[in-house]
């Protein structure tokens, strides 16, 4: 079992079933058998009925387009994507993509 450090931003923190006070969210989850990002989203998915909605589609396998995830500090595409392994103490910040134009 490891630990892994959770941060969610804006709304995102409503997809757990929790109401934002401040506008984030911070946590600390002990997962077992979760040994890439895919598989931990795959589980909080399972518990989290609003988080399979709006963030994680399990049918899919694929992260919402309007979700970024920032792990360890750096934007997860730039790590291995989804297949990143996770490990004791890793950072993951969901926050909303900013749009523009």
């Amino acid at each position: 079992m490891i630990k892994i450090n959770l941060e969610f931003l804006s709304w995102l923190s409503q997809t757990l079933g929790i109401e934002e006070s401040s506008g984030s969210l911070r946590f600390d989850l002990e997962v077992e058998g979760a040994s890439s990002v895919r598989e931990l989203l795959a589980q909080m998915a399972g518990r989290y009925p609003g988080f399979a909605q709006a963030v994680f589609d399990t049918r899919l396998q694929k992260l919402d387009d309007k979700v970024c995830i920032f792990f360890n500090g750096r934007q997860l595409e730039l790590e291995n994507g989804l297949e990143t392994r996770l490990q004791e103490g890793d950072s993951l910040v969901f926050l909303p993509w900013i749009q523009g134009g």
